[in-house]
């Protein structure tokens, strides 16, 4: 067979290459010359390298993650109370104000000059008041000693009287007109920010116009639409963690404030509320928060890593690792608790499982654990 290639080499690519190719195909046909990898002592293939992990049984509780949004606690619209101009604006929009603190001033130098003017009505009540009662006094003491007439006592009892309760409504005025003036000026509520300015200066207020809308972020309200299945299962003064994307991820704890018994026609969901305290105002109403809600008792689960599930045409399954031996186990999953999840199937705690290295195995294959794989990803 040999010479018959050499033969054919000479005669198509000369002696040299001839020669160079031969000498190739001996090598080749020598005894003992494999183009197959190591093999393991007996002849079979190298053991399949993999890292494991351990099957664990925890009491835990059912959680799910649903997207909501933030709200603010209260939002009001804060109006005058009097008719009048407006002098002096002191507020803006984003502005964040204090309870009690100026928010807006109107014009009250006509109603302060009625009050001067009442002040001086008053104190000529008063002079009138106390000559009446000098004059009752008087006739009381004649009237006690026969010297006037019953009905002048009585006219002077009842002038005297009548000036008492006239001071005592010319005070109520002023009272009045003092409230009128102290109205001018509006205060804000409730501490929050301003989120909306509907007057500027120089512009007529009247009567129940709005100033300025506020809004109370703290505490922050979050409502999230619960699926019908869940809302059974949660309580009002339940924990809950929502954590806000636009903040980096942060996570802050609330409390389930309210539970809305009218579902959403549309999706079947009960809006739920979760108060979360917002002293600094970071959190914004508006943005969007991811909520873990409790649903669920705690129970006892199997939990295995994410990673050391296999998907396959059968369902999903793992690799319980024994005796260097890879065994496949079929498990239904159940709900995720971070990086683990509840499994069910015929595993316990303390066997290991594969977790990486798993998706190359085969039933039955032999195994060598190790810390690290090469070439996979970290």
């Amino acid at each position: 067979m040999l010479f018959r290639v050499r033969r054919f080499l000479n005669d198509t690519i000369g002696r040299a290459a001839a020669a160079a190719v031969g000498a190739i195909l001996m090598v080749v046909a020598a005894p003992g010359f494999s183009t197959a990898g190591p093999q393991e002592k007996g002849g079979g293939p190298p053991p399949a390298l993999v890292q494991v992990s351990t099957v664990v049984e925890r009491i835990v509780v059912t959680r799910v993650t649903l997207v909501g949004s933030a709200e603010p606690w209260s939002e009001t619209i804060v109006a005058a109370e009097e008719a009048g101009l407006v002098r002096k604006m002191l507020v803006d929009e984003g502005d964040k104000v204090k309870q009690n603190q100026t928010l807006c001033v109107q014009d009250a130098s006509q109603l302060r000059l009625k009050v001067e003017a009442a002040r001086a009505i008053v104190a000529e009540a008063v002079a009138n008041q106390t000559r009446a009662e000098r004059e009752w006094e008087r006739q009381k003491r004649l009237y006690s000693i026969k010297s006037v007439s019953k009905k002048a006592y009585e006219d002077a009892q009842f002038e005297a009287e009548a000036a008492l309760k006239r001071v005592a409504r010319l005070q109520v005025e002023i009272y009045t007109l003092l409230d009128q003036v102290k109205k001018k000026v509006v205060y804000a509520p409730v501490s929050g920010y301003v989120i909306e300015r509907h007057t500027l200066v120089g512009q007529w207020l009247s009567k129940g116009d709005p100033v300025v809308t506020l809004t109370v972020l703290n505490p922050i309200r979050v409502m999230v639409p619960v699926p019908e299945r869940y809302v059974s299962r949660i309580n009002k003064g339940d924990s809950s963690k929502v954590i806000f994307d636009a903040l980096q991820g942060r996570t802050f704890k609330g409390v389930i404030d309210a539970i809305i018994p009218k579902a959403d026609r549309a999706g079947r969901t009960f809006p739920v509320r979760i108060e979360i305290p917002n002293p600094k105002g970071i959190i914004k109403a508006g943005m969007l928060g991811r909520a873990t809600l409790a649903v669920g008792n705690p129970h006892k689960a199997i939990l295995i890593p994410k990673d050391a599930l296999v998907l396959g045409g059968a369902g999903k399954s793992v690799y319980v690792i024994n005796d260097q031996t890879a065994h496949l186990v079929q498990v239904k999953t159940g709900p995720a608790h971070g990086s683990l999840i509840e499994v069910k199937g015929n595993l316990k705690a303390g066997q290991r499982v594969a977790v990486r290295g798993n998706e190359r195995l085969r039933p039955g294959q032999r195994v060598k654990v190790v810390s690290g794989i090469k070439g996979d990803a970290p």
